[in-house]
């Protein structure tokens, strides 16, 4: 989740590298989830409706355990939209009913009527995607040897408006430290077909993925909640490469109230009432990334697969302690971009428990 809101807008015409690309010709079918969205729903159809450049060829509204008039909104713009709008109604039983659920049988369907080389994309039913949203997905594709691409949730400009400037503060605050664990982590483990600048999300408003990756990782996990995250291990676990685009956007609403377990209205609204006292789990201290860089590395030496970074657990980071984390990560980038020519070779060599600190790097 981020707070800012960038103006995403694209002038002139699609580039010749993106138009003579495979992926332009691709299918692209969306999946959206829905659970009692009759204020978002039209909104959310409207923004794929008007795409600039690329539009979807189908959207698959997966309506469940809807009780409100989500469904009769989206039928009102059922033969006015350029795309092909199927609407499935489905009711969970009590135990079984979760947003990972939804998620996961939505692409699913979406799937098994789709072409083998279709794109397959997955949003939210309460966001707006960005005008380019589409295009700097093909982009991505495009540009990068990538078999999925994840964009960046942000808030409704009018919404966020809404969030105390504390907890705008503080998110950016996480962000820049996760920007320098994600440069450190790149120095040391390079990876051309998703380089800097990319973004850390792993957000379910929006992914892209080929069919066939999707198909070779047997689709979404199957969890309640966090299938975004989890989709995102599975799919490194099996070797498949994934670009972090900073410029495909999502917008979502901040209401307090999701549908979501541990989701990002859970969050805020638990911040709300009180900031919470550790940053968000995905931040770890710079030994740890450092610890996990070093398996990572020993592994791949051995020619062996090894866990993914994102697979071992981090250690918590208090708030208050976070502005001595981000000096001493910048100390360490600093360190990194200096002896850079011969770093990943010595720290591949040395001991993986041995990684508490930058200076062994050496």
């Amino acid at each position: 989740m981020s707070f800012q809101y960038l103006d995403n807008g694209i002038t002139g015409t699609p580039s010749v590298t993106v138009r003579e690309s495979l992926f332009w010709k691709k299918q692209r079918i969306i999946a959206i989830p829905a659970c009692n969205e009759e204020e978002h729903i039209i909104p959310c159809l409207i923004a794929l409706a008007t795409q600039s450049y690329a539009l979807p060829d189908k959207v698959v509204l997966w309506l469940n355990n809807t009780t409100d008039k989500t469904c009769d909104r989206a039928r009102s713009l059922q033969d006015k939209l350029p795309f092909t709008l199927e609407i499935v109604q489905v009711v969970y039983q009590p135990h079984l009913a979760s947003a990972g659920t939804a998620r996961r049988e939505a692409l699913a369907h979406a799937a098994r009527l789709a072409p083998l080389d279709a794109l397959l994309f997955t949003t939210d039913a309460d966001a707006e995607v960005s005008k380019d949203w589409i295009y700097r997905t093909l982009e991505a594709f495009a540009h990068y040897p990538v078999e999925a691409v994840f964009g960046r949730a942000l808030l409704l400009p009018s919404e966020s408006a809404k969030i105390p400037l504390h907890l705008h503060q503080d998110e950016q605050a996480e962000q820049a430290y996760g920007a320098l664990l994600d440069q450190i982590t790149l120095e040391l483990c390079p990876e051309p077909h998703d380089p800097w600048p990319r973004h850390i999300e792993h957000s379910g408003a929006s992914i892209a993925v080929t069919r066939q990756a999707w198909a070779q990782v047997d689709g979404l996990p199957d969890v309640p909640t966090g299938e975004d995250r989890q989709f995102y291990k599975i799919l490194r676990q099996n070797g498949i490469p994934v670009r972090h685009a900073p410029d495909v956007i999502v917008y979502v609403s901040a209401r307090l109230s999701g549908r979501a377990q541990g989701g990002m209205a859970e969050t805020l609204a638990r911040r709300l009432r009180a900031q919470d006292e550790y940053i968000d789990e995905v931040f770890e201290m710079v030994s740890s990334r450092l610890r996990r860089i070093r398996k990572e590395l020993a592994y791949r030496g051995k020619n062996q697969p090894g866990p993914a970074l994102a697979d071992c657990p981090p250690t918590r980071i208090r708030r208050d302690d976070l502005e001595k984390h981000v000096k001493r990560a910048r100390r360490v980038l600093s360190f990194l971009r200096q002896t850079r020519p011969c770093l990943s070779e010595n720290l591949s060599h040395t001991p993986a428990d041995q990684c508490d600190s930058y200076s062994p790097a050496r």
